[in-house]
């Protein structure tokens, strides 16, 4: 028995291992607006005590094995209460936590595991009209250093709405790019808030990332992936959460929605460093 139990332990840890390194190069990377757990109504959570388990497995079970995961509206805690730490019992098995500022309903979130922690900081963009800004964590990751982001840009506040908010947008992208420009791998991701109050194609409106596209980076989408709302409304639906790269191969990129747990779709991606066979 003894020798049975051991056995178990080990093929344990091998798959946590595996889980954060695959063997074939490969690595989950999930950025999820997660609306401080209120469905973006609210900047606390409603998860009211007594269900925090089944919303903990749901949230889980949403996120799965990912070795990086970005989080915009971030809340510290889990529950109403507030006797729940999210980064305890949500990302308890993650190695490195970033938990960005909270700034009104900004708060953008790193979850690591598998790497070191080189440096880590928040970065205010120059011209904002809102309390928005990235979180960097620039790590070693299987030897290399790696830079990933996650950020929440500027949103329209609808047709009386007089700011040029889309510009703004444009010079936060921008900025990103700039930060980045001596970095080899780069990961970004977030609510990057594409202009959502026009009818027509949600594609026409992805014509804002495309700034990354010309600077180089891959993207996980290009307008094709509704990312919100969560719910069916063909009114408003856009692609406002996105994923860019360099230095990497993208696969398998996918959304997955619940009206329970966000207002926003969670947005995940297989990569892999492009000189990795």
């Amino acid at each position: 028995m003894k020798k049975l139990i051991a056995g178990l332990l080990v093929a344990a840890a091998f798959a946590v291992d595996a889980a954060a390194k695959p063997d074939d190069g490969w690595f989950t990377f999930v950025s999820w607006n997660i609306g401080h757990h209120a469905m973006g109504l609210k900047t606390h959570p409603t998860i009211p005590p007594g269900q925090d388990e089944a919303y903990l497995h749901m949230y889980k079970t949403f996120i799965g094995e990912a070795r990086i995961v970005g989080i915009c509206e971030y809340s510290a805690e889990f529950t109403t209460n507030q006797p729940l730490r999210t980064a305890e019992v949500l990302f308890g098995g993650y190695d490195v936590k970033i938990a960005g500022t909270r700034r009104g309903a900004q708060c953008d979130s790193l979850f690591l595991k598998g790497c070191k922690l080189l440096e880590s900081k928040e970065r205010e963009y120059p011209k904002r009209s809102q309390k928005v800004y990235y979180q960097l964590a620039r790590v070693l990751m299987d030897g290399r250093e790696v830079c990933i982001v996650e950020t929440h840009l500027d949103w329209d506040l609808g047709a009386k709405d007089k700011l040029p908010r889309r510009e703004y947008r444009a010079d936060q992208m921008r900025t990103i790019i700039a930060d980045m420009a001596n970095a080899t791998d780069v990961i970004s991701g977030g609510d990057f808030n594409i202009r959502t109050d026009q009818p027509g194609d949600p594609k026409d409106h992805a014509t804002e990332f495309d700034v990354f596209a010309e600077a180089g980076y891959t993207l996980a989408n290009r307008g094709q992936l509704i990312t919100w709302p969560a719910w069916h409304n063909p009114k408003r639906e856009c692609p406002i959460d996105n994923i860019m790269v360099k230095g990497f191969e993208m696969r398998n990129v996918q959304v997955k929605s619940s009206e329970k747990l966000s207002d926003h779709k969670m947005l995940s991606c297989e990569l892999k460093f492009k000189d990795v066979l």
